[in-house]
């Protein structure tokens, strides 16, 4: 099953010199999965309620053009084909004016949140998805992220009640809200990143202390979020 989404921008979406704020970018595919999931009959607020989850461990974005103000989007989603018991591949377009702006791909577990483990994806739950033998890149194999020795910037970051979503954790996109914000001051006025990378590792609840740690590396960006012990929360690459 193929979903094409939509979408109308606002002004907030935009930069000052009329690119797509990446936040809007990811926001836009992830309300096409939104949309995806409830075309499924596996609407997400439902199964939460229920004790189920869906939880996104991965991204990978490569930006071929930045959407400006004024261009007609369109976003479109599949599930791949299962070939893990425990994780799902969900892939991303994005047109702007009928070209292929944005692609990415991400990976997903369904958790159970009484026990906080992954919960074997079913032939019934695989089959609401119908997966499509389409792959926005050849290698299924995402690249692993190896956190860095040093940093040479680090940001406190004081969780808001508002990033707190309806699994009592902060949102998955607001952990790119975090990286942004401890970038340095150069590298976050340009921010015309071609590629992403994230990985999450540990969910971060309200009341914790948590702090962005950056380096640069062979000219990418490392933002890694820790935890008050120092634990790795989301790592975010940007390139």
């Amino acid at each position: 099953m193929i979903i094409d989404f939509e979408y109308q921008p606002v002004l907030e979406d935009y930069k000052k010199n009329g690119d797509m704020l990446l936040g809007s970018i990811l926001k836009i595919l992830e309300n096409s999965g939104n949309k995806h999931s409830d075309t499924a009959g596996d609407a997400i607020l439902e199964g939460s309620n229920n004790g189920k989850a869906w939880v996104l461990t991965d991204w990978m974005i490569d930006i071929i053009t930045y959407p400006k103000y004024g261009d007609k989007i369109l976003a479109r989603t599949w599930s791949e084909t299962v070939n893990h018991p425990l994780i799902c591949t969900r892939d991303f377009e994005m047109y702007c004016n009928g070209e292929l702006s944005v692609k990415g791909t991400t990976k997903w577990i369904l958790l159970d949140l009484a026990t906080n483990r992954p919960c074997k994806l079913t032939p019934e739950i695989i089959d609401k998805y119908q997966p499509e033998d389409r792959h926005t890149y050849e290698d299924n194999k995402l690249p692993r992220l190896v956190a860095p020795e040093n940093f040479s910037r680090e940001t406190p970051i004081a969780i808001r009640r508002l990033d707190i979503d309806f699994n009592d954790h902060v949102h998955n996109l607001t952990y790119l809200d975090y990286a942004l914000e401890g970038l340095p001051e150069e590298v976050f006025n340009k921010r015309d990143f071609k590629k992403l990378r994230i990985s999450y590792k540990l969910a971060v609840k309200a009341g914790e202390e948590i702090v962005c740690k950056y380096a640069q590396i062979e000219g990418r960006h490392i933002c890694c979020i820790y935890g008050k012990d120092n634990d790795l929360r989301t790592q975010i690459e940007f390139d």
